[in-house]
C-alpha cells in the first residue's frame, strides 16, 4: 500500500489558551493553536502559510477559512480549507466542508455536506498586503 506524506506544517505564531474566549469575527496569518473558544468567523489572511491547529477542548461557533486545519475539537459552521484538512478522532464539525485534501480519522463526526474544490478555486477575503484606510477619525470637527 502507498501512502503519502503528510503536509508539513509551519510554526505556530499565536496560540489562544484554554481559558481565552474571543467575541467576534477574526482573522490570522501564520500558524494558529487554539485551544480556547472562537464565537466568529475565523479567516485565514491569503497566502500566508494559515495553518489551525484545534486542541481536544477547543470550540468555534462561526465560519472558517483556512489553507491547512488540524482538527481535533468542535466547529460549529461551515469549514473551507484550500490545501489539507484532517479531522482528528473526537472531532466535531456540524456544517458543510469544502476541501482540496481531506484526511478524516475513525471517531471523527461531520454533520453536513462534504465538496472538494481545487486549488485554482482559492479565494480568501483577505490579502497580506491590504492596507486600511481610517475615513472619519472621531477627532474631525
Amino acid at each position: 500500500m502507498l501512502f503519502k506524506k503528510k503536509k508539513k506544517l509551519g510554526a505556530i505564531d499565536t496560540l489562544i489558551d484554554i481559558d481565552i474566549v474571543i467575541k467576534g469575527n477574526t482573522s490570522y496569518s501564520g500558524g494558529l493553536r487554539l485551544d480556547g473558544k472562537i464565537y466568529g468567523d475565523l479567516t485565514v489572511v491569503e497566502d500566508s502559510g494559515g495553518t489551525l491547529i484545534m486542541g481536544e477542548k477547543s470550540r468555534i461557533k462561526g465560519s472558517v477559512m483556512v489553507e491547512i486545519g488540524i482538527i481535533a475539537g468542535e466547529i460549529i459552521g461551515d469549514v473551507k480549507c484550500y490545501e489539507y484538512l484532517e479531522l482528528q478522532p473526537g472531532s466535531i464539525i456540524k456544517g458543510n466542508i469544502e476541501y482540496n485534501s481531506i484526511e478524516i480519522h475513525a471517531g471523527a463526526i461531520v454533520n453536513g455536506e462534504l465538496r472538494q474544490v481545487s486549488k485554482t478555486q482559492k479565494k480568501l477575503p483577505f490579502k497580506k498586503d491590504k492596507k486600511v484606510e481610517v475615513i472619519g477619525d472621531k477627532n474631525d470637527s
